[in-house]
C-alpha cells in the first residue's frame, strides 16, 4: 500500500508492523478505512491477527477474514471504493470471536488490510 506513509501520524503510530505489513486495533483501523476511502483506495481484504512478538499470530483453528468479491468488476472505481470500504468497515465493526473459540475470546484482534489503488485494479 503505497499511500500508507501518507496516513496521519497517529494512525501510523497505532499500527502493529510485521515484515512490511501493518494491522490496527478496531477503532484505529476504522479510521484507516475512512482515510483510505477519502483517498480513493479500496480495501479488498481484511485478515485478523494477534499482535505478538516477534511477529503476528494468526488465530487458529478458525481463520478470520473477509474478502471483497467484486474488485475486478466493471463498476466505476469510486463506486467500488465506497462499496468495498463500507463492507470492510462493517466486517470490522461486527467482528467477534467465534463462541467456540474460547482460546481467543479475551484477545484483542488487530486488522490487517489488503488495499489496492486504481492502477492496481485487477481489470485495469
Amino acid at each position: 500500500m503505497r499511500r500508507y506513509w501518507a496516513l496521519p501520524e497517529f494512525l501510523q503510530i497505532a499500527a502493529y508492523p510485521a515484515e512490511g505489513e501493518y494491522a490496527w486495533p478496531r477503532e484505529e483501523v476504522l479510521g484507516v478505512i475512512k482515510w483510505l476511502t477519502e483517498h480513493a483506495c479500496a480495501v479488498i481484504g481484511v485478515d485478523v491477527w494477534l499482535a505478538t512478538e516477534p511477529g503476528p499470530t494468526i488465530p487458529t483453528p478458525r481463520l478470520y477474514g473477509w474478502e471483497y468479491a467484486s474488485a475486478s468488476s466493471s463498476q466505476p472505481w469510486r463506486i467500488l471504493v465506497l462499496r468495498a470500504n463500507a463492507k470492510a468497515a462493517e466486517y470490522v465493526e461486527a467482528f467477534a470471536w467465534h463462541p467456540e473459540d474460547t482460546r481467543h475470546l479475551h484477545e484483542t484482534p488487530y486488522f490487517n488490510l489488503t488495499v489496492i489503488e486504481e492502477q492496481d485494479r485487477p481489470d485495469s
